[in-house]
């Protein structure tokens, strides 16, 4: 969850995650870590396998193993 005032964490861009995540606005390009993020967060947010992977452009397959790897950023 972003604090107040927070934009960084470890090296993860929380507002690009916040855009991504809202859908709101240009979509930013992420890193690897920073896509792993967001999956642990919009799965958090209930959001489906589905709509993460649109989100990202990435495979709904690899939604599924970050899921099952337990996710390793930040």
């Amino acid at each position: 969850m972003m604090l107040h005032g927070d934009t960084w964490r470890h090296g993860i861009d929380l507002v690009a995650i916040e855009r991504i995540m809202s859908d709101r606005g240009p979509l930013p390009a992420l890193t690897e870590d920073e896509l792993r993020y967001a999956c642990r967060e919009m799965t958090a947010a209930d959001m489906s396998a589905a709509v993460i992977a649109e989100r990202l452009g990435v495979a709904e397959r690899t939604v599924t193993r970050w899921r099952e790897a337990g996710g390793d950023a930040a």
